[in-house]
């Protein structure tokens, strides 16, 4: 009994030895004075222990706990803690073994060092996380801003996607960024309550052993111990997310920069694709070679299945076959790894056939989405596309649910399949089957894995169709109700009521219209006019005056005839414009007096024919040909060929000659003088020569001579003859004459006269003159010049 005693003193007073060292290394590395409230507890007891204080640390003074600031820190008081927690293990298991008592005190103390040590290997990697995501900020701030787009528009599917595919890439970090800052936030709001109630915990032990009754108590001092190291770990666990929160708000930053200049990059080239053939085509041939390697490998994994199949049935039959249950137990085992397999095998079969799936179906993608580039898909076919990639979606994500309950029945196998090789461990035969049974549940886990990513990336593909879509439909939909809410205000204008009456209605529809038919009626009134005088009036040989009067009263019945049609199919009766009968008749009266005046005078000039088409006629002293009479004006031509308009009313209202009215010979007269002394009868055959060798001057009647004055300085003869206007002109004929007139005087000695004057001068003497050279004047005395004139 002494022995035994003696034997339990000595491992209490190890104990004890070594809660005294688990205090001594629970002492922060670094410490400062700066807050008497976060003062660790593991410095208070070392202070108020065995411990010597450090010389340059004051007792008493309030000290704020610090972490490892380096790695090897950190992991130097990881290892301190190893060996803390190996020295307390191995003291729980000598209790055990020499008194067989469970030490809970030593399992709950090593318990909590675990917790410290987890919390250092945390915030090691805390640190690391940190200083990645500044070396991150750093090369992302190189590039800040820069596009990825080098090349200039436009773009074709493949840099598109190319783009997106980084957008997204960034968008999925960021959107992971944000619910890891979330997830810390809500940490971050718990931890600090934590270490103020572990803080609490500490001061109450404290406290408590500080009583006499506590006072040397070794539970109790274990018992502080548990609670420092929960302290330490709830800190570590604060400065770990303040880290971590520190790294996600550098990554959030430098993301947001890179999505905002990615948003930007992908919107510049979905505004600037172009339809590529060439890159259409080269996806379309790369995906068809991709398509024929896995239908070649789809055909060697059947052939392996069929081959597991069989072995698989001959297994079934060697476990119908055993006769003991050990042979059964062996049977069932190479069952159910064979099972497995071909599990396995048909996994690796329906992964093939997906991606072939994904191919096939990711090719009408990529043509879909470059006739969508290419604007080839109409309205309705977009629509009707639309639905089938909604219905496909739907399809997929069916898809998901089914592959997540066979992948969890997978895992619920694979777990039933490891507890299974925990309990046959031992057994040699049994155990490599399960091991071999194990492993192929774990390839056709990956196997199923690789289905869903297929499918998740037909999912993909037909989503991002799917917003083109969209976009596209947005584009159209906009369009359409622009153009439907155009449609409705012009509809509301077409049929708005301008005025109505008794059994009728006249809308501006059916103004517009009767305005329309008016001008048609127009146009069709002068065609037909115009049809009927090349046909029909020139075969009855009208003169073109008639001709023309005619024409002008047949456009206007067609013109009344057409506008009351147009009336008539535009719904708007006569009576609808009674009310306008005052106003048109003061209009008449007053606006379209003059109109009215000019019309009837066409009409009146037409049928009296006073002047007619090709007339030669006098106007004020202007000579013109009448080329048109209208229904307002007449279009008369001068002979120096210039166009005047002549009011109808004009011809009526005032003195015109008209040279060919009757007939178109017109006499004409050419006046000469000759000086005194000529041979008048010489003078009359001259002009009578001249007159007859004329081609244009007619013979019948013939021209003649008139000697027709004395004059002050000649003889004064007229010569008259005749021409036609058709065929001559009156100016040309006249200068022809003085022409030949002149070559026949002159060759006859006959003198044309000119104006001469007679001065007498009657003077009593002589007269003085004086002429000077060089002056252009003489003089003469005044007083005796007389100067008269008989």
């Amino acid at each position: 009994m002494r022995r035994n005693a003696i034997r339990s003193l000595l491992h209490r007073a190890a104990v004890i030895a070594a809660v005294l060292l688990f205090s001594l290394s629970l002492i922060p590395f670094e410490v400062s004075a700066s807050d008497p409230a976060q003062q660790p507890a593991a410095q208070e007891t070392a202070s108020q222990g065995t411990a010597p204080a450090s010389p340059d640390v004051v007792p008493e003074a309030a000290k704020e706990w610090q972490p490892p600031a380096t790695a090897e820190k950190v992991q130097m008081r990881i290892d301190e803690l190893q060996k803390e927690m190996d020295l307390l293990q191995k003291q729980r298991e000598d209790l055990q073994k020499e008194e067989g008592i469970e030490s809970e005190m030593h399992r709950k103390l090593v318990v909590a060092l675990g917790g410290v040590q987890n919390a250092y290997a945390r915030y090691a990697t805390a640190i690391d996380n940190l200083s990645r995501a500044k070396n991150e900020a750093a090369e992302a701030a190189k590039t800040e801003g820069a596009s990825v787009i080098k090349d200039p528009p436009p773009y074709n599917l493949s840099f598109y996607d190319g783009v997106r595919n980084q957008l997204e890439g960034v968008d999925q970090r960021l959107k992971s960024v944000v619910s890891s800052v979330t997830l810390a936030e809500g940490a971050l709001k718990a931890i600090p309550e934590q270490i103020e109630n572990a803080e609490k915990k500490v001061q109450t032990i404290k406290s408590e052993l500080e009583s006499p009754e506590w006072v040397g108590n070794k539970e109790k001092e274990m018992e502080l111990k548990e609670a420092e190291a929960e302290l330490e770990a709830f800190r570590l666990s604060l400065a770990a997310n303040n880290m971590n929160m520190d790294a996600h708000a550098l990554r959030r930053k430098y993301l947001e920069a890179q999505k905002v200049t990615l948003t930007k990059d992908v919107e510049l080239v979905g505004e600037n694709l172009k339809y590529d053939e060439e890159d259409l085509n080269k996806r379309v041939d790369s995906i068809g070679e991709e398509i024929t390697v896995v239908r070649e490998s789809i055909a060697k994994l059947q052939a392996e299945r069929e081959r597991i199949r069989t072995n698989l049935v001959r297994s079934q039959g060697q476990l119908n076959a055993a006769k003991d249950d050990k042979q059964k137990v062996q049977a069932a085992a190479l069952v159910a790894e064979r099972d497995a397999d071909l599990k396995r095998a048909q996994a690796a079969i329906d992964e093939r056939e997906q991606k072939i799936v994904q191919l096939e179906e990711g090719r009408r993608i990529w043509q879909t989405r470059y006739r969508l580039v290419n604007k080839d898909i109409k309205s309705d076919e977009l629509w009707d596309t639309r639905s089938q990639v909604n219905s496909r979606l739907k399809d997929l994500e069916n898809t998901f649910q089914v592959h997540q309950r066979s992948l969890a029945s997978l895992q619920a196998e694979l777990l039933a399949a490891q507890k299974e090789l925990a309990e046959n461990e031992k057994d040699k035969t049994i155990a490599p089957r399960i091991q071999r049974r194990i492993s192929s549940i774990e390839k056709t886990i990956q196997l199923m894995n690789a289905t869903v990513a297929h499918a998740f990336n037909l999912f993909n593909g037909y989503s991002r169709l799917s917003e083109e879509i969209d976009s596209r439909i947005d584009t159209v939909r906009i369009a359409a109700q622009v153009t439907r809410f155009s449609k409705e205000r012009i509809l509301s204008f077409w049929n708005m009521s301008l005025w109505s009456g008794e059994g009728f209605n006249v809308t501006v529809s059916k103004l517009v219209i009767s305005v329309f038919l008016f001008f048609a009626a127009f146009f069709m009134s002068g065609w037909l006019t115009r049809l009927v005088g090349k046909t029909i009036l020139r075969r009855f040989r009208m003169d073109p005056t008639a001709q023309i009067a005619t024409q002008k009263i047949l456009f206007y019945i067609f013109m009344v005839s057409f506008i009351l049609s147009a009336l008539e199919v535009a719904g708007i009766p006569l009576t609808a414009f009674a009310f306008l009968g005052g106003a048109l008749a003061i209009g008449i009266g007053f606006g379209a007096q003059n109109f009215f005046n000019n019309l009837i005078s066409g009409f009146i000039l037409m049928f009296t024919k006073p002047i007619r088409m090709n007339d030669t006629i006098e106007i004020d002293g202007l000579f013109a040909s009448v080329e048109e009479i209208g229904s307002r004006s007449t279009h008369v031509k001068t002979f120096d060929n210039v166009d005047v308009l002549v009011p109808n009313s004009y011809f009526l209202n005032n003195n015109i000659i008209n040279w060919t009215h009757t007939d178109q010979k017109i006499r004409q007269k050419l006046n000469i003088g000759v000086a005194y002394g000529s041979d008048v009868r010489k003078v009359e055959e001259l002009l009578s020569k001249a007159a007859s060798d004329h081609s244009r001057i007619l013979k019948n009647p013939e021209p003649f001579v008139i000697f027709r004055d004395f004059g002050a300085s000649s003889l004064d003869f007229t010569l008259f003859y005749w021409i036609d206007m058709t065929k001559a002109s009156t100016l040309k004929v006249g200068s022809d004459l003085r022409f030949r007139i002149v070559s026949l005087f002159e060759e006859n000695g006959i003198v044309i006269a000119f104006p001469q004057l007679d001065v007498h001068l009657d003077s009593g003497s002589p007269l003085q003159l004086a002429m000077t050279r060089g002056q252009r004047t003489a003089s003469v005395e005044p007083d005796r010049e007389q100067v008269s004139e008989e």
